[in-house]
Order: C-alpha cells, then sequence, then structure tokens
C-alpha cells in the first residue's frame, strides 16, 4: 500500500466534490425507469461512497476519528434525529429507507448522504487565502475544448444503438465518459482556492445544462438525439413538450429554474467582482490581455443565458426566486460596496457594472417575457398587443345553428390552474399531519397518506388521477411526513444559518471585502432554495446545494473554529507521514471491501431497475411473455424491491389468465400446471407484499387487478377481488375511481343495494366522471333492482331511475351506444327522446 497516502486520498476526496458538483446536473440516461432523479441520486451515492471511503481511510493513516464541528451541529443532529424515528414508525418503513420508488430523494439513505457530504467538506477542506492563479489566454481554449468533448461525445453516445437491452450499457458509458472527460478538461482551467473551484465546477456544469436545454426550445432537444438518434422534439409527448417550457438535464421546468435562480446571484457576485477596477477601460492594447475583462465578459454572457433559461422554463416560483435574489443582493451591494464611495460626478465601475446588468436582464425580460400577468406592461407581447392590435373579424355569411358537443370543463381542458391544485394538496398534507402530529406519516410516505385524506374535490380537476408522491410544498412534505419534530428540527437548519449569516455581514457591513460579496450571494442563491421550496419540493442537486451552501458561507465568512471538532486522536505525536502499520492495513483493506460491496449493491440495483423499466413497458403494450423475463430478471437481482415484485405479480396473473382461458378450450395438463404456477406466484407476491406493505394503496390496487383478472376466468376470486377493493377504499376514501369499482364489484357479486349506494357516492365525488361511466352502472344497477327472479319489472321506481341514468348520458356525454342499447332494449325497441 505503498501509493496510498496522504495527498493521494485528499486529492480524492477533494476532485470527487468536484465531480459530484459537475455531474449530478448532468446525470440522465433512458435505460432506467426514470431519466433523470434515479441516475443523479445514483451517482450521488456512487461518489459519497468513494469519498466516505477516502476519508475513513484517512482517519485510519493519521491514527485519528475526527469530525469538524460546525454552527448547525445540533439543528443537524436533531433532524437527523427526527428523520431516523419517523423512519421507525412510519407506515412504509422500506419506502421511507429508499424512498418513493425512482424518486429516492428524500429517503433516510439519501438524507444521510447530503448530510455525509457536509461534514465531509467542512472536516477535510479549509478556504485559505492561496495565491492567485495567473490567467492564460489558453485557457479560454481549454474551457472551450471542455463543450466541444462534451457534445461530440454525447453525438458519438447518440450513434450507439443496442440489439439487446439486456447487454452491457455501452450508450451510458460512452455518456458517461464524454461528462468526465469534459470534466478532467474544465477543471485545467480552474482557478484555486477549495470554495472557488467548486463554485467553478458547479459553474462549469451549468454551461453545458443551458447549452443543453436553449436548443430544445426552438425545437432541437440533445434529449432526443441521444435517445432517438434524431436532433428534434419528437421524443416528448404534447403534455411534456420543451418549446413551451425548457427542463434541460434536470426533468422538468421547476427543477430547471430552481438550479438556475440559485446560480443567477452567484454569477452576478462573481462579474461585479471581476470588474470592480476603475482603470478597467482605460489599458490601451492590453485591454484585450486583461484577465478580469475577459472573465468577466464570459461571466456577463453566462448571466444573459442562465437568465434565458430561466425564463425559457416559464416556472414562476424560480423567476420570482431569482427576481428577489437579485434584487437582495444589489441592495446589498449598493449599500456596502458602492453608498461609501459613491460620486455623481465620477461613478464607479462596479456601479456602471450593476447598471449594465439590470439593464440586460430588464430587457431580455422585455423581450422575451414573463409569467405574470400583473407585469405583462413590461413586455413586447403586452406593447405590440397595444401598438398594433389585431385586424377587425370579417363579416362572413351567417351560418345555420348546428348542435354542438356539450362544454369541456375547463380543468379538463388544458389542465387545472396549479395554484388551485397546490392548494388541494397542502390541505390534505395538513390533515396528515393532523393525523400524525409528533414524527408524521414516515419519511417519503406522502404518496400513500395523502390518498386517505385527499380533498374529495381533488376529483373536479384535471389532474384527479395523479399519483402525487410529494406535497408540492417541502415545508408542508416534512411536516406531514415527519411531522411537528421534523419541521421544527428542518427550519431550524436554516433559521440559525440565516441568523448567523445575516449578523456576519451585518457585522462587516462597514469594511466588507470580496468574500463577503461572494458569502452574500451564495447566500442570495440559498434564499431561492427556500422560496422554490415553498412552491414545489427539492430534488436532487438542490438538496446537496442545500446542506452545501452553507458550508461555503460559514467557510468564506470564517465562522467555522477548526480546533473544534468531535472524535478522538491516538497520534499523540501529531505526525503526518506514519508508516502504515499491518492493522491499519487490514482496516483500510476492510474498507476498502465495505465500499466495493456498496457500490456493487449500487450498480445491481440499477441494473435491475433497468429490466424493471422495460417489463413495465412491454406489460403496458401488451407483450406479456416479453415482459415476464425482464420482470424476473429484475426480481432475481434484486427480490428485496416490492415494486418489481409488484409488476412481476400482475404479470403472472394476467398470463395465469391466458393460459387458464386457453386450456379450457383446448385442456393441456402442461399448460394447465404452468397457469397453476403462474397463479400461485401471482396470489403468493400480492399475500406478501400487502403483509409487509399494507399502506401501499399502490399494491393494494395491484391486488384488485390480479383478482379481477382471474375472475374473468374463474368467477370465484370475485369474493377475493371485492375484498381487495375494500380495503383500498379504506386507504383512499375519497378516490372517484376505487369508489366507481367498488360499486361496480359489489353488483358484479350480486349485492346491488350496496352497489347502487357506492355508485351515487361515486357520482358526487366525481359527477363528471369521463363516458359517465358511473351512471351507466347504477341504471344497470337500478333495472337489476327492478327485475324479480324470473326476470319481470316488478319495481316501476327503479326501473324509471334506470331509464334516467342512461338518459342523462346521452343528454351530458353525448352519444353513447351502450346507453343507447339499454334504452332501446328497456322500452321496448323504441329509442329514446
Amino acid at each position: 500500500m505503498k501509493f496510498l497516502n496522504l495527498n493521494l486520498l485528499n486529492k480524492i476526496i477533494e476532485y470527487s466534490f468536484y465531480l459530484l458538483f459537475f455531474l449530478v446536473p448532468l446525470a440522465l440516461t433512458g435505460d432506467t425507469s426514470e431519466l433523470y432523479e434515479f441516475n443523479k441520486l445514483w451517482v450521488t451515492f456512487i461518489l459519497t461512497i468513494i469519498i466516505g471511503a477516502a476519508w475513513f481511510s484517512k482517519m485510519v493513516i493519521k491514527k485519528e476519528f475526527r469530525i469538524q464541528r460546525t454552527p448547525l451541529d445540533i439543528p443537524i443532529g436533531l433532524f437527523l434525529v427526527s428523520q431516523i424515528v419517523s423512519t421507525i414508525f412510519s407506515i412504509d418503513t422500506h419506502v421511507s429507507l429508499w424512498g418513493y420508488y425512482s424518486r429516492f430523494n428524500g429517503g433516510l439513505l439519501s438524507i444521510f448522504s447530503y448530510v455525509f457530504l457536509y461534514y465531509a467538506f467542512v472536516s477535510n477542506f479549509k478556504d485559505i487565502n492561496e495565491d492567485k492563479k495567473d490567467f492564460k489566454f489558453s485557457d479560454i481554449f481549454v474551457f472551450l475544448l471542455a463543450i466541444f468533448v462534451f457534445f461530440a461525445g454525447t453525438y458519438i453516445a447518440s450513434l450507439i444503438k443496442m440489439a439487446q437491452f439486456n447487454v452491457f450499457p455501452f450508450q451510458m458509458i460512452a455518456t458517461a465518459v464524454a461528462a468526465i472527460s469534459s470534466f478532467a478538461i474544465f477543471m485545467k482551467a480552474a482557478p484555486a482556492g477549495v470554495i472557488k473551484k467548486s463554485l467553478y465546477a458547479i459553474l462549469s456544469s451549468s454551461v453545458l445544462v443551458i447549452l443543453w436545454g436553449l436548443p430544445s426550445h426552438f425545437g432541437y432537444d440533445p434529449t432526443c438525439l441521444l435517445f432517438r438518434g434524431t436532433l428534434d422534439v419528437s421524443c416528448w409527448t404534447a403534455d411534456f413538450h420543451p418549446t413551451v417550457r425548457i427542463f434541460s438535464t434536470l426533468g422538468q421546468p421547476a427543477w430547471l429554474a430552481a438550479y438556475m435562480a440559485v446560480l443567477i446571484p452567484i454569477i452576478l457576485a462573481l462579474f461585479v467582482n471581476f470588474t470592480h477596477d476603475k482603470n478597467l477601460f482605460q489599458k490601451g492594447l492590453q485591454f484585450f490581455k486583461d484577465k478580469d475583462l475577459i472573465v468577466s465578459a464570459g461571466l456577463l454572457l453566462l448571466l444573459i443565458l442562465a437568465y434565458l433559461t430561466l425564463l425559457y422554463s416559464n416556472s414562476r416560483a424560480g423567476i420570482l426566486a431569482s427576481w428577489i435574489s437579485v434584487v437582495f443582493l444589489v441592495g446589498y451591494y449598493i449599500l456596502a460596496y458602492i453608498r461609501p464611495k459613491f460620486s455623481k460626478s465620477k461613478l464607479s465601475m462596479d456601479f456602471k457594472a450593476v447598471v449594465v446588468v439590470i439593464l440586460a436582464l430588464f430587457a431580455i425580460t422585455f423581450v422575451t417575457g414573463q409569467p405574470f400577468s400583473q407585469f405583462d406592461i413590461f413586455t413586447w407581447k403586452s406593447w405590440s398587443s397595444r401598438l398594433m392590435p389585431p385586424p377587425p373579424a370579417q363579416k362572413t355569411a351567417q351560418q345555420p345553428a348546428t348542435q354542438t358537443a356539450p362544454a369541456q370543463p375547463v380543468m379538463e381542458f388544458g389542465g387545472s390552474d396549479s395554484g388551485k391544485i397546490r392548494i388541494l394538496v397542502w390541505k390534505g398534507a395538513i390533515d396528515i399531519w393532523k393525523n400524525y402530529p409528533i414524527f408524521g406519516s414516515g419519511v417519503e410516505t406522502y404518496a400513500f397518506a395523502y390518498y386517505k385524506f385527499r380533498p374529495a374535490t381533488h376529483n373536479l380537476v384535471s389532474e384527479w388521477k395523479f399519483l402525487y408522491n410529494k406535497a408540492h410544498n417541502e415545508y408542508l412534505n416534512y411536516l406531514a411526513t415527519t411531522g411537528t419534530f421534523g419541521i421544527i428540527t428542518y427550519l431550524s437548519i436554516i433559521g440559525l444559518f440565516i441568523f448567523i449569516s445575516l449578523k456576519h455581514i451585518l457585522a462587516h457591513l462597514k469594511n466588507p471585502t470580496r468574500k463577503d460579496l461572494l458569502a452574500v450571494s451564495v447566500l442570495s442563491g440559498y434564499g431561492t432554495i427556500l422560496i422554490t421550496n415553498f412552491f414545489g419540493f427539492s430534488v436532487v442537486f438542490l438538496n446537496i446545494l442545500f446542506f452545501l451552501l452553507p458550508a461555503f458561507v460559514f467557510m468564506l465568512a470564517g465562522s467555522i473554529n477548526y480546533n473544534k471538532h468531535f472524535g478522538f486522536s491516538l497520534n499523540k505525536d501529531n505526525k503526518e507521514n506514519l508508516l502504515i502499520s499491518r492493522f491499519q492495513k487490514a482496516q483500510i483493506g476492510i474498507i476498502a471491501v465495505i465500499a466495493v460491496y456498496l457500490l456493487f449493491v449500487l450498480a445491481n440495483f440499477w441494473t435491475a431497475d433497468r429490466y424493471y423499466y422495460l417489463g413495465y413497458n412491454f406489460d403496458r403494450s401488451g407483450d406479456y411473455q416479453t415482459a415476464y423475463s425482464y420482470l424476473q430478471l429484475a426480481v432475481n437481482k434484486r427480490p428485496s424491491e416490492p415494486v418489481f415484485r409488484d409488476e412481476l405479480s400482475l404479470n403472472n396473473a394476467i398470463l395465469a389468465s391466458a393460459l387458464m382461458y386457453q386450456n379450457q378450450q383446448q385442456p393441456d395438463e402442461q399448460s394447465a400446471a404452468f397457469a397453476k404456477q403462474l397463479l400461485d406466484n401471482a396470489v403468493t407476491q400480492s399475500d406478501r407484499l400487502i403483509l409487509e406493505n399494507p399502506n401501499n394503496i399502490v399494491f393494494w390496487k395491484t391486488r384488485v387487478r390480479i383478482f379481477y383478472t382471474l375472475s374473468q376466468v374463474n368467477p370465484t376470486y370475485l369474493s377475493q377481488t371485492l375484498a381487495a377493493v375494500k380495503k383500498t377504499s379504506e386507504l383512499a376514501p375519497t378516490d372517484a375511481d376505487v369508489s366507481y369499482n367498488l360499486g361496480v364489484l359489489y353488483g358484479e357479486t350480486g349485492d346491488f343495494k350496496n352497489a347502487v349506494k357506492t355508485l351515487q357516492d361515486t357520482i358526487k365525488l366525481k359527477p363528471d366522471y369521463p363516458g359517465g361511466q358511473p351512471h351507466y352502472a347504477l341504471g344497470i344497477f337500478y333495472h337489476q333492482l327492478a327485475l324479480d327472479d324470473k326476470g319481470k319489472i316488478v319495481n316501476q321506481e327503479y326501473a324509471k331511475k334506470a331509464i334516467e341514468q342512461m338518459e342523462y348520458i346521452i343528454k351530458t356525454f353525448g352519444p353513447n351506444e351502450q346507453a343507447q342499447s339499454a334504452l332501446d332494449l328497456w322500452n321496448g325497441g323504441t329509442t329514446s327522446p
């Protein structure tokens, strides 16, 4: 182990952090069940393991266990305790540990990773006043080369097509190589200092994110090039179109906007820092060789592109957060830097720079537009409509009136207002907290807890069938899932950090340094996270920044006392260059084995998810036999993941029912035996899933589908279907779909009175149920109640109600063959009025 020394370990830790900042925003692949967040968290886990292994190896070599003390130790410690306790008492411990499947961010393991990264950063780095790195003109070409390598590598990766999905993921490896190669080149031009290098890695990555996202607004999305081989937007559906709202490599417009909002004040501060020299434009021919000018021009361009990306995301929360952060930063800069030296006769260079930035941002907003109707007066679109009113409508010959289809509710045409939906989801979150006030329903269990407390009015919005795995408000999400204990500790982290930061700012207001400006810009960026989290929820990279930006500020402000730490030391002489004993080598070997094992677990899980993703899609396309083999591979790879077993159980039930039906037509012993095996597997897996996860409504819905599928060839399974849907109804009492299914199953089992009552409740929950299906089922069961054992009508009231339901369907929802056929039959062959 001669190669293993402290310098090497320090470099591994340092560049793993830079790689973390660089890679996570870029990470995506089309091989997994979720393109973006799943892969970003896996990159985070991998680099956290590498950092942890190197850090613990350092401790072994130095014979000490040392964790740096910081001002946030108590709230972070209490926050971790709240997450652990909430996981222990969770309604679904597996979900609390890992997170909601495919969106694992927020699970206990991810929280541990973020906190670990925070302490690894402050424990291994000190932002000392290093000498400035001399700027070389060649750095510009290095920067441009890094960009070229990334996109050239992406193009090469797009040419890689796999004949079989179960082979090695060559395309993913090719894109990873391109990204890491680009990172290595970028870092050749990095400045000196840990914080500056970290920010440089973050901003370098943002350049690629911006250049990836902006073309998609004009119909050229590199994502489609990578996955489909065409530089267009054909790989996206109409509901998820980047020409309307770009999302780049972040996955959703709101996430991209939140990311840009964090960076804009930091870029602005760096730009102003490089333009404060009053002689900047008075250097003659040296003007073009001046480092500060070239860098500031690049930063101004990056600022403009970042703001343009923000506007094209069309996210109100992100744009609002950005505006507030810029106002805060500019206000601070004017107060601390410009006001003391302000002179009307001789305006300072930095004052001019601030004015240029404000005018540039205003001009971009004026031309591009923004999502707030209250500020439309400041946009070209508003002025052009006033200056150039639309031409008057031409008169046309009057057309005879024609019958039109019933108008669709606004909520069903173009989607419901997001603000209204948020209010409903927030109300559900508060109701969850009222029922789990201390520790919440469990970390990341919002998706399942919300169903039980979902407002009935949620059925009246266009997204009524959506599963909400977050409260769309980070604070209410913590309140609902981790209770009072969780939200108080979470807010205490935020509150204490802001208090300490503002205290430092006020103390240095009269004599600020350039580091103070950078610290305030980082604080401003942090503030945007708090704002966007109020209207949404955190994602992987934002959570990384949530925990690491405070570390940046503390180090820039000198708020960390490096003489205080947790732990102990066995190195009494405090020698740095120690010979590694056999015992230490054994310890390092154990650390390496554990790290390799954890990396293997992640790789195995990622591979299993690829198989699950393929099996899931084949199931949805009706190719159940192909899906079976992939789902079986997924379960074999990771049998502990209930989501895989849930999908496989449904697949088995569908295949079993098909074989059972085939066997009824053409008896075959071998086919019957295989059908029984599939049936037993489906039922056994479902039994196990609901036993282990009794509050997971997704698994209960799958169980309903399993038994209902089997009941189509063997009616004896109807009773088990009814039992499953009853339990599902208990978990989701206001879900109109569940209520409808319960009513239908009551009717199919002959309990017509309960069927009628349940379907009446369904109609109350959602009067505009698509196609009027509850009305049709209600009419059928009313008619059944009107008949005697011989099939004759004995109850005219029920018979009349049955007819009224069918007439209502035709009148309200338009022509309906089923309803019309029922009316024709019940009216003795006559058509309906």
